[in-house]
């Protein structure tokens, strides 16, 4: 190595020892500003709780809320096809009673009267009294059961004996009297042998005695009675009930001896319809659904072709309560295996 490389490595050895000594005594501090995070705002939407017939559900995009039915049996109970506004829309010469836009009322009502006037008025009119039935313990609800000849001879055919009668409903708590609405009696009992021009013959002998009729708040579409029931899967009028069979005669003895016929309605058929007590705990129900249409009370039994047959009580219950809710059905719902029992006994 030559003189001049080692003092160009000497120079070069002293100004990096000074540099370094500079560094070290002139530290500066170096403050690097990290930036915040930005703060994200997500938007959460509002979760809605939405009831269907009892159940809970949420607004999930991807949860399918099922439809609730539009038939009879929904917790809000409407009649098949009911349709608000058409139901509000009154037309003009139709009777009280009578199909108004396709919709008929169940009943019929009235101010209350005494007792003894209401079977007069009836008797005059050529309708016969079958039986006077306390629904209450307090005799403020009374069931009258009546009919005439023409009813009777039309109701006098295989399965039709239980349109052989009407109802009239004396209620003195609230003032009023209920009448069974012939038209829609008849063509449910009926079915496809309905006679129109006895129902409404009928329902003018009602109208003759009772001058201020007002329809009741019980509606059906007409055009739905003849295949009438609570819901799917439920009984329709021809699903009767067989509670005993054996020969009529003998039958009726039984009856008779169990002592709770309150009335007995022989047709021209040779069939029978009875009207029979149901026990004090199974008759209760009418308190739990609503004394307003009680008079379905006694329950009818028809004993015709060496059978005892019964309207299927999911069936009667419904068609003559046809505002009946899904709520207020599952508060009775031990009732129809009751009355069957109940309609059992009479013939043991």
């Amino acid at each position: 190595m030559n003189i001049n490389s080692t003092k160009i490595i000497l120079a070069s050895t002293l100004i990096c020892l000074n540099l370094t000594i500079l560094s070290a005594n002139q530290t500066k501090t170096i403050n690097v500003k990290i930036p915040e995070t930005p703060e994200v705002l997500a938007k959460v939407p509002n979760v809605n709780i939405i009831t269907n017939d009892g159940t809970e559900y949420k607004n999930n995009p991807t949860m399918e809320v099922p439809k609730k039915r539009s038939a009879i049996g929904s917790s809000k109970r409407i009649p098949p096809n009911y349709n608000k506004k058409e139901s509000n829309k009154i037309l003009k010469d139709v009777k009280v009673g009578e199909i108004n836009n396709t919709i008929i009322s169940a009943y019929l009502q009235t101010l209350l009267v005494s007792k003894e006037e209401l079977i007069k008025k009836l008797t005059e009119a050529n309708f016969k009294i079958l039986s006077e039935y306390k629904v209450d313990k307090k005799g403020e609800l009374t069931s009258i059961v009546f009919t005439n000849d023409d009813i009777t001879k039309l109701a006098s055919k295989d399965m039709r004996g239980f349109a052989g009668s009407l109802r009239i409903l004396m209620d003195k708590q609230n003032s009023r009297i209920s009448i069974a609405n012939p038209l829609y009696v008849m063509e449910a009992f009926m079915q496809d042998d309905h006679n129109e021009k006895i129902a409404k013959e009928t329902l003018d002998k009602l109208h003759s005695i009772f001058s201020d009729l007002q329809n009741s708040k019980d509606i059906v579409k007409f055009s739905r009675l003849k295949r009438y029931r609570f819901m799917e899967n439920m009984p329709y009028y021809q699903d009767m009930t067989k509670i005993a069979i054996g020969d009529n005669k003998t039958l009726l003895a039984k009856a008779r001896k169990s002592k709770k016929i309150v009335y007995e309605h022989h047709l021209d058929n040779g069939s029978v319809i009875i009207g029979v007590k149901l026990s004090n705990r199974t008759s209760k129900f009418v308190k739990k659904i609503g004394y307003q249409n009680s008079g379905l009370l006694p329950y009818p039994i028809l004993i015709e072709n060496n059978t005892a047959k019964i309207l299927a009580p999911k069936y009667y219950i419904a068609v003559m309560y046809p505002m009946l809710s899904m709520s207020e059905f599952m508060m009775i719902a031990t009732i129809p295996g009751a009355i069957q029992k109940d309609c059992d006994r009479v013939f043991r």
